[in-house]
């Protein structure tokens, strides 16, 4: 019988699919209505005057790899019953569900209820803490909590991601951040990101340290690289330091599976 981790990243990455098809398909409507039209001035509101489809570009490329590395990873370690790799794969796969920032795109055209916009903004946060609580559990198993607490800690992190998102006050009138309603650093809520994610990099470090293993110290780096990364592209800045990040995002994974397989390899 297959364990329900691997049942939980099948989903995962048919959720990333899907992810990756909805940017697709809002990218090929903004062609078809605003070809030969002068681009609304609502729109570089949105985008803080940089071009929408560079943005939705950025994303798809971002979602492009997501769904690359998915399958990859599935693929190498789906007989590897490692909690580090489990819950640092749904972290990565939970970077797709930043193609519901592009239906603010569409809202011109659909006119869909405010309220909506006020859901959008609240995925995109329960996404961010899903990620950062994943990498963040990651590190735990590397410390020495007990395998068998995966399914508990995934349940945990999901009720946090929940709660958290929904408590965050958002401010429907402010556009700081592309393609996100508010103002971006509601309640100092990103001070909190920060500081679990400098947590998650040093649970590895602690890792290391009770393994006597300096393999960890390289899944530590990896972390950190995933971190920065997503720190960078949550603002959808469509220049180079967010295809910079796209890269770091590579380096961190690539780094990270092929340390976890030597890690595994060895025990």
């Amino acid at each position: 019988m297959r364990p329900i981790r691997s049942y939980i990243t099948q989903i995962a990455i048919y959720i990333s699919i899907i992810m990756l098809v909805l940017i697709i398909i809002v990218i090929i409507f903004l062609h078809l209505k605003l070809n030969g039209v002068i681009i609304p001035e609502e729109f570089n509101q949105l985008t803080l005057n940089h071009s929408p489809f560079n943005v939705l570009y950025l994303i798809f490329i971002k979602n492009l790899f997501v769904v690359i590395a998915g399958l990859i990873l599935r693929s190498l370690f789906k007989k590897i019953a490692s909690p580090e790799m489990f819950f640092f794969s749904l972290a990565l796969l939970a970077l797709s569900f930043t193609s519901f920032r592009s239906l603010f795109l569409v809202d011109g055209f659909l006119g869909y209820p405010v309220y909506l916009s006020e859901t959008i903004s609240r995925v995109v946060y329960f996404e961010k803490i899903v990620i950062i609580l994943c990498l963040f559990t990651s590190g735990l198993f590397s410390t020495g909590i007990p395998f068998q607490k995966q399914q508990s800690f995934l349940l945990l992190i999901m009720l946090i991601s929940f709660i958290l998102s929904l408590s965050i006050p958002i401010d429907l009138l402010e556009t700081n951040i592309i393609l996100l309603k508010g103002t971006g650093s509601e309640y100092g809520i990103n001070k909190i990101f920060i500081i679990l994610q400098l947590f998650a990099v040093l649970n590895f470090l602690v890792g290391a340290i009770k393994n006597n293993n300096h393999e960890y110290l390289f899944l530590a780096l990896a972390v950190g690289l995933i971190s920065v990364g997503n720190e960078i592209l949550f603002t959808l800045i469509p220049e180079t330091l967010s295809y910079i990040a796209i890269l770091s995002l590579i380096m961190g994974t690539a780094l990270f599976g092929y340390k976890i397989h030597k890690i595994y390899q060895w025990t």
